[in-house]
C-alpha cells in the first residue's frame, strides 16, 4: 500500500515537474516565444512575460524572424507590390479628400514644433559636425573631379547668365570712362561748377541709356554668347581644377559656418511651399503618374533588397540590430496575438 501510495506521489511529481519543464522550454524556446508571450501578457502575467521578454532578447535572432527577413529581402519588387496594385492604392488615397485635408494638417502642425525647436539652434552646422568630420567634408569638396560639361554649359548659356554678363559689362565699361576721366573727376569735385558737371554728366548717361544703350547691351548679349564657350572651357579645364576646388571649399564653409536657424526658411516661403504641394496632390490624377510609376518599375520592378544591399551581413556584423530586430519582431506578433483574443 505504501509502495502504491509512493508510486502515486512520485507519479503526479514527476508530471508536475514534466509540465514546468515542457512549459519552460517552450517558453524559453527560440520560435515559440512569441506565442508565450502572447499568452503571458493576455493572462496577466506580467512577471513572466517580462522575464521571457529579457530572455528573449538576450537571444540571438530567432529562425522564425530570419526566415521572413530572407523572404523579404528575396522578393522583387514587382512581386511585393504589383505596378496595377501601386497605381489604384495613389488612385484610391488620392481620391480621399479629407485624407489630404487632415495630412496636411498633421504636416503643417509637425513642422510648425520642429522649426521652432531648429530657430532656437544657434550653434553652426560645422560645430555639430565636428572638427574632423568637417575637415572630411571639406576635403571631399575640394578634391571633387571636376564638373558636368554639358550642366556648366547649360548654365552658362542661359538667357539670366547671359544678360548679366552683359550688364556687367556695360556698367564696366561706363565705370572704365568715368575713371579715366581725370580732368573731369577734378572739375566734379570743385565747388558749383562741380554739382553742374556731375548733373550734365549723369544726364548724359541716362540719355546714353535711353538712346544707344539697347544696341550695346545687345551686341554684349551676343559677345557673352560667344565668351561663356571660353568660359566653360576655363572651368572645366584640369589645369584650373584646383583653383575652383578652393572655391566650392569656400562655398561650403560658409554655408557650414552659419548658425542653423539662419538656414530656416521664412514661415511665408514654407507656407507657399506646403500650398503647392498640397494643391498638386488634389487635382493631380493618376494618369498622370502613371509615367512616373511605370518608370520606376521598368528600372526596379524585377529588383529586391538583396539586389542593392546584403541583408543578411549586415545583420550578422550587429548583434545589437539583432536583438533590436527580434524584439520588435516579438512585440508585433504579441500585440496581434493580444488582438485577436
Amino acid at each position: 500500500m505504501k509502495i502504491l501510495l509512493l508510486d502515486r506521489k512520485m507519479s503526479v511529481g514527476l508530471s508536475i515537474w514534466l509540465s514546468f519543464f515542457v512549459s519552460g522550454r517552450l517558453a524559453f524556446a527560440p520560435q515559440p516565444a512569441n506565442f508565450a508571450l502572447g499568452k503571458l501578457v493576455a493572462t496577466g502575467n506580467d512577471a513572466r512575460a517580462s522575464v521571457l521578454c529579457r530572455a528573449t532578447e538576450e537571444m540571438p535572432i530567432s529562425a522564425s524572424t530570419r526566415e521572413s527577413i530572407n523572404w523579404f529581402k528575396s522578393e522583387k519588387v514587382e512581386s511585393l507590390l504589383p505596378k496595377e496594385d501601386a497605381l489604384a492604392i495613389i488612385d484610391e488615397i488620392l481620391s480621399e479628400k479629407s485624407l489630404i485635408d487632415d495630412s496636411e494638417a498633421t504636416v503643417m502642425e509637425s513642422w510648425d514644433k520642429l522649426r521652432a525647436k531648429l530657430l532656437q539652434e544657434k550653434r553652426t552646422i560645422a560645430e555639430i559636425l565636428g572638427k574632423d568630420t568637417m575637415d572630411r567634408v571639406l576635403k571631399s569638396v575640394e578634391n571633387v573631379e571636376g564638373y558636368d560639361p554639358a550642366a556648366v554649359r547649360a548654365f552658362l548659356g542661359s538667357e539670366a547668365v547671359n544678360k548679366l554678363l552683359a550688364q556687367v559689362l556695360y556698367d564696366g565699361i561706363y565705370n572704365f570712362f568715368q575713371t579715366i576721366d581725370v580732368f573731369g573727376n577734378i572739375i566734379g569735385n570743385l565747388p558749383i561748377i562741380g554739382p553742374i558737371r556731375n548733373q550734365i554728366r549723369d544726364e548724359a548717361k541716362r540719355s546714353l541709356d535711353r538712346t544707344v544703350g539697347p544696341l550695346i547691351q545687345s551686341f554684349l548679349r551676343s559677345y557673352t554668347k560667344v565668351a561663356v564657350l571660353e568660359a566653360s572651357d576655363f572651368v572645366l579645364s584640369p589645369a584650373n581644377r584646383k583653383v575652383f576646388g578652393s572655391a566650392n571649399v569656400k562655398l561650403v564653409s560658409s554655408i557650414l559656418d552659419r548658425p542653423v536657424n539662419s538656414l530656416i526658411p521664412s514661415a511665408e516661403l514654407t507656407d507657399k511651399l506646403r500650398v503647392d504641394v498640397y494643391e498638386y496632390f488634389r487635382n493631380v490624377k493618376t494618369e498622370d503618374l502613371e509615367e512616373y510609376v511605370s518608370f520606376y518599375y521598368e528600372l526596379a520592378g524585377d529588383k529586391s533588397v538583396d539586389d542593392y544591399v546584403d541583408v543578411n551581413r549586415i545583420i550578422d556584423s550587429s548583434p545589437t540590430l539583432q536583438r533590436t530586430i527580434e524584439r520588435l519582431w516579438t512585440k508585433s506578433i504579441s500585440a496581434g496575438e493580444t488582438g485577436s483574443d
